[in-house]
């Protein structure tokens, strides 16, 4: 789960980058890339008020919280920390998968572009929910076997 979220953190942390012009947006095979990044979903999930912020940065910040709470989750192995840690990760990347599924909607649908780093960070995201129901959960303490 931590090196899931460290790869979603670097895809994520590249495509905000690019946004705000320091990389530059590369597509590879497939051609989209800039299509989608022009549409107004790309800033701020296209929210007024909020097409400042790359949408790609809340990417960034749900990643990283993910990969902490995996630590917490190590660190605090059979602690009430743990369970909690492993709670919030699931609702995270539920939320996650609901997002990337209009995000991905909005690519097939709205925009009629692929680009391949949003695929990669869907594909990572989708990738934690089987990794986390798969975990064998954590007990606290104070729980009963």
């Amino acid at each position: 789960m931590f090196l899931l979220a460290l790869l979603g953190a670097a895809i994520a942390l590249y495509l905000t980058l690019a946004h705000w012009n320091y990389l530059s947006l590369t597509c590879g095979e497939i051609r989209g890339c800039e299509e989608v990044a022009a549409h107004p979903s790309s800033r701020g999930f296209g929210i007024p008020g909020l097409e400042y912020v790359p949408t790609a940065l809340f990417g960034v910040l749900n990643y990283l919280t993910l990969a902490a709470l995996s630590f917490v989750r190590a660190a605090a192995a059979g602690k009430h920390a743990a369970s909690l840690a492993a709670r919030i990760q699931l609702i995270l990347v539920l939320l996650a998968v609901l997002v990337f599924a209009y995000l991905t909607y909005l690519e097939a649908f709205v925009i009629r572009a692929w680009c391949q780093w949003c695929i990669a960070s869907s594909l990572v995201t989708v990738l934690m929910l089987p990794t986390l129901l798969l975990t064998k959960p954590v007990r606290s303490e104070t729980e009963a076997p």
